[in-house]
């Protein structure tokens, strides 16, 4: 499987997050459409004063954070992603049990271990539940779909998951963000500049305001 992975070390042996869109006009004001569940671009921006809120009261200085895009960016692929997955979830009568969640953290040290791991990983503390239960969600989907021991098996099983995800509940994102390439996720756009450009100046005009 060969598109861009958010990877969360949850302990779980299925391979990371894949994040897909689909274009299409995106109505103003808005971020991200997911199936028919609009995020806005005040509710982004939210979520990024929310995540660099969350660092700071952990001592995880935000330069230190090895990223593959800018923070709103990887903020806004984590929203999408939990979103995507957890309404495919409620589609197909999979879901995953508070129990479940706290036992991914309980594996990993605890709550308070375990949030670092969702900070590092561009994942506001607010998001931490809802982004956990996607996971369990996801791989439940995979094992439904043939997901065995083997690398192999679990990859295959994820793209018919994750092509699932995105037919039923496509993704798309505004353009404001960045240009979003199915292989490579938020790509240089030289319509908009780049876009780390882009969307950090999304960010500061929505805190300005």
């Amino acid at each position: 499987m060969k598109s861009y992975r958010v990877r969360v070390a949850v302990a779980l042996a299925a391979a990371g997050i894949a994040v897909t869109a689909c274009g299409g006009p995106v109505q103003a004001g808005s971020a991200a459409i997911v199936g028919k569940d609009r995020i806005s671009s005040s509710e982004l921006n939210d979520e990024v004063r929310a995540l660099r809120a969350d660092l700071a009261a952990n001592k995880i200085p935000e330069e230190q954070l090895q990223l593959a895009f800018s923070l709103p960016q990887t903020v806004l692929l984590n929203m999408t992603t939990s979103r995507q997955f957890q309404e495919l979830g409620r589609r197909k009568g999979v879901t995953a049990t508070d129990r479940e969640v706290d036992d991914v953290a309980t594996a990993q040290g605890g709550w308070d271990q375990f949030n670092k791991v969702l900070l590092a990983n561009g994942v506001p503390l607010d998001e931490g539940r809802g982004f956990i239960r996607a996971v369990i969600v996801r791989n439940k989907l995979a094992q439904r779909s043939g997901a065995g021991q083997d690398q192999a098996s679990q990859e295959a099983a994820l793209k018919k998951v994750i092509e699932e995800a995105d037919s039923t509940v496509p993704v798309q994102y505004s353009p404001r963000y960045g240009k979003f390439d199915l292989q490579q996720g938020f790509v240089a756009d030289d319509r908009f500049g780049s876009s780390s450009a882009a969307t950090a100046g999304g960010a500061a005009a929505g805190a300005a305001g």
